[in-house]
């Protein structure tokens, strides 16, 4: 799968600018092949990782990963 931009929704950081967030952790035995990754430019990948923030992956019709982030309540 290509990607010209970050997998955020509503991010037009471009694809360049990102790095690779791994769903199941390379550090806790995770794969660390492209299908367990998805491209998100700094800032949402930090928000990944923070505790005060969820996150949701979900794949459009094309095998595209999306990724929606919120604040928990």
């Amino acid at each position: 799968m290509t990607y010209d931009s970050c997998a955020a929704d509503d991010c037009d950081r471009p694809y360049a600018w990102t790095e690779h967030h791994h769903h199941d952790p390379w550090a806790t035995g995770g794969a660390t092949d492209l299908d367990n990754a998805v491209p998100l430019c700094g800032f949402h990948h930090r928000r990944m990782h923070h505790p005060g923030f969820h996150h949701q992956i979900t794949r459009d019709p094309g095998g595209r990963k999306r990724v929606t982030i919120h604040r928990r309540t």
